[in-house]
């Protein structure tokens, strides 16, 4: 997965910081997971489930939120396990800005899209006639 030989050193910061907050953003689902099943309970055992409502859909929507951005986080680190640093690192940007902001995949992003192998054209070769 972390097939770095013979990548720039930016590239190799950017495959790790990327994974880095892959990991860190599924803790965080599972944090998010949790919280919003305590206060759920917490609704249905005090009898307060009008008032803990509005703070459980607010947890459902960050929770939402982090679920498309940790999709996207898992597709820049599919692309960049395929040495498509450009588009890993857009998708890295675009995972960063969806709330909670991510630090961490921005600057992974970031290192991806200034890499040496993010600005060198890709060959695709030509099809193979029968």
């Amino acid at each position: 997965m972390l097939n770095i030989e013979g990548l720039s050193s930016e590239a190799k910061i950017g495959k790790i910081l990327i994974l880095v907050a892959v990991i860190l953003s599924i803790l965080v689902i599972i944090l998010l997971g949790f919280i919003a099943g305590i206060v759920w309970s917490v609704g249905q055992v005090t009898g307060f489930g009008i008032m803990m409502s509005l703070p459980q859909w607010i947890i459902i929507a960050l929770l939402t939120l982090k679920l498309a951005g940790t999709a996207m986080g898992i597709a820049a680190l599919y692309y960049a396990g395929r040495d498509d640093f450009s588009r890993a690192g857009i998708f890295a940007v675009i995972s960063c800005v969806l709330p909670p902001l991510d630090l961490i995949m921005l600057i992974g992003g970031i290192f991806c899209l200034i890499s040496r192998e993010a600005n060198t054209a890709r060959l695709v070769p030509p099809p193979a006639s029968p």
